[in-house]
């Protein structure tokens, strides 16, 4: 791809962005839109802006929370790894952590139109598998049916989920209707 600088399509807005992310030994800016997730690198005397890697959401499968408050991102045809340093404490694994965290729920967010959970201990979090549990579970209960035995799911009323823009800062926000939730980038609580 050519080096040039990066300019936003007509229908394309940011999502969120972060600086001093490496892919490999090149540090630059890290950023979402929701067309494309863009590492953009600063070189020359009057630190110009150029693209070093621009990537479709198209054709990302997934991200994963990593090691250290690292990410990996799974494409159709490949995996990417980005690390998040913190100039404000050296080597801060939390900080970057929180702020992986961040990244991996926004791109899974984009990839699935869902939220992701993120499991923190186990350092993973795959899109889908909420979805997987629930077919499951509706499995389960239809056999239960069959055999004469009441389900707890069907005395419970479905909850819509729903989406919207945060009212903030216009990150995508998604949860059941009604709930209130806290947005992934800029933290403003709101209701959905």
């Amino acid at each position: 791809m050519a080096k040039t600088e990066y300019q936003l399509l007509p229908n394309e807005t940011i999502i969120m962005k972060s600086e001093q992310v490496y892919r490999g030994n090149v540090s630059g800016e890290l950023v979402l839109t929701n067309l494309n997730l863009i590492h953009i690198t600063t070189k020359g005397a009057f630190k110009k802006a150029y693209i070093t890697q621009q990537y479709p959401i198209n054709q990302i499968k997934q991200a994963l929370l990593g090691k250290n408050g690292n990410i990996d991102i799974y494409f159709m045809n490949g995996q990417e790894l980005f690390r998040f340093w913190n100039s404000d404490t050296l080597f801060s694994d939390k900080k970057a952590e929180k702020e992986a965290i961040k990244w991996v729920s926004a791109v899974n967010q984009l990839v699935t139109g869902e939220d992701v959970e993120i499991n923190v201990s186990a350092k993973t979090a795959i899109p889908g598998t909420e979805m997987i549990a629930d077919a499951l579970g509706g499995t389960v209960d239809a056999f239960k049916g069959a055999l004469g035995f009441k389900s707890k799911k069907s005395s419970i009323e479905s909850i819509e989920k729903t989406a919207k823009k945060c009212s903030s800062c216009g990150a995508m926000v998604s949860g059941k209707k009604g709930q209130i939730v806290r947005c992934s980038y800029c933290d403003a609580d709101q209701q959905l």
